[in-house]
């Protein structure tokens, strides 16, 4: 048996940087002086985070973090097992927290932007993996200028067993990002026109400093009905001589899912098609 104890020894200094529901997080400085991100998950049997791991496990690309250790170990200060989970740490900050700072995406990164998580999405698409919780808490902008998606927590294996109640009246969503089909737990039809209805609105909102379906002190119920019916205004960068990337983004946000690209490979081409029309 493991001790989370005997875990927690093999770093040099270790500081907690956030906290959440079941899980904790913390900064971990390994013997050779590389930070590492030490995940505690109390539950440790919840099979949605045995499924994160997996899926993660599966993924090469520098875009997501990488786990480098996982397992069950006995946290003697709670007298119960908990999952723990050492991943590559990335050092910058949410692109929430971004936003919150006041800053909007110019041309330049808003393209950046929709590129890299079109990259992603294609590498998700081809191990038939839907992320489903696209949005800006999931998206860091490291230091590096690079950028990460990461949470998988509500990620999905396209034909493997559904861990949500078929005859659920929502499945697993976010507010202001998640399309009909997955608001109203329609399985079959969830695909990765899902994600990118989920990309679509996460690249809007970098452009605009808000969710164009969000509104302060709103319902869960308002804001899913301005996301099922409220098409927002075309972003306008004057830059975009001739409004191609908006009509992407737009494409992407379509409420009817046969409207929105058939796969993340279409939605590249064309955003790779319309590069000559921006000036950067």
């Amino acid at each position: 048996m493991k001790y989370l104890s005997q875990i927690k020894a093999k770093y040099k200094k270790i500081e907690r940087i956030k906290k959440g529901g079941q899980k904790t997080v913390y900064k971990a400085i390994t013997a050779e002086n590389e930070p590492v991100a030490l995940k505690l998950i109390v539950n440790a049997s919840d099979p949605r985070v045995m499924q994160e791991i997996n899926i993660v496990k599966e993924l090469e690309t520098d875009n997501i973090p990488t786990i480098i250790e996982s397992g069950i170990a006995f946290d003697e200060s709670i007298n119960e097992n908990v999952l723990y989970i050492v991943e590559q740490y990335v050092e910058g900050i949410s692109l929430r927290d971004w936003l919150l700072k006041g800053n909007k995406a110019d041309i330049r990164f808003a393209y950046k932007l929709l590129k890299t998580l079109l990259s992603i999405e294609i590498l998700l698409e081809k191990n038939k993996i839907l992320h489903r919780d696209i949005n800006p808490n999931n998206i860091i902008i490291g230091n590096d200028g690079k950028i990460y998606l990461i949470d998988f927590g509500l990620a999905k294996k396209i034909g493997a067993a559904s861990l949500t109640r078929t005859d659920a009246l929502h499945g697993p969503f976010t507010p202001g990002y998640a399309p009909h089909e997955q608001y109203a737990n329609i399985k079959m039809e969830q695909d990765v026109r899902t994600d990118l209805f989920q990309i679509g609105v996460t690249v809007y909102e970098s452009c605009k400093g808000n969710n164009p379906f969000v509104q302060p002190s709103d319902t869960i119920d308002k804001i899913m009905f301005r996301t099922l019916s409220v098409m927002p205004p075309l972003l306008d960068f004057e830059e975009d001589k001739k409004g191609m990337f908006a009509q992407l983004v737009h494409m992407l946000m379509a409420k009817n899912q046969s409207q929105r690209p058939d796969t993340a490979e279409d939605a590249m081409r064309y955003l790779m098609a319309i590069k000559g029309t921006i000036e950067f």
